[in-house]
C-alpha cells in the first residue's frame, strides 16, 4: 500500500483514510480501499468510473460527524 499523502497509482489497491480541510470552514472525511483505474481529466473530480472497490466521503461544516445506523 502507498502511504505517501495525496499519491494514487494506476492498478494497485489502496487504503486512504483521513480528514482533509477542503475550503475554507469545510473538511472532508474519507475513508476507502479501491484500485484506481484511470485518471480524471484535469479539473474533474475522481468518480466511481475511475475506481474499483469503495471510497466513502463526507463533507461536513466544522469538526461535527454524524453517525446513523
Amino acid at each position: 500500500m502507498d502511504f505517501e499523502r495525496g499519491r494514487m497509482t494506476l492498478g494497485r489497491w489502496q487504503l486512504k483514510i483521513g480528514v482533509d480541510r477542503i475550503y475554507e470552514g469545510y473538511v472532508m472525511f474519507h475513508f476507502g480501499i479501491f484500485k484506481m483505474t484511470s485518471f480524471p481529466k484535469e479539473g474533474e473530480l475522481v468518480m466511481p468510473r475511475h475506481y474499483d472497490g469503495f471510497w466513502l466521503r463526507r463533507v461536513t461544516r466544522g469538526f461535527g460527524l454524524d453517525i446513523n445506523f
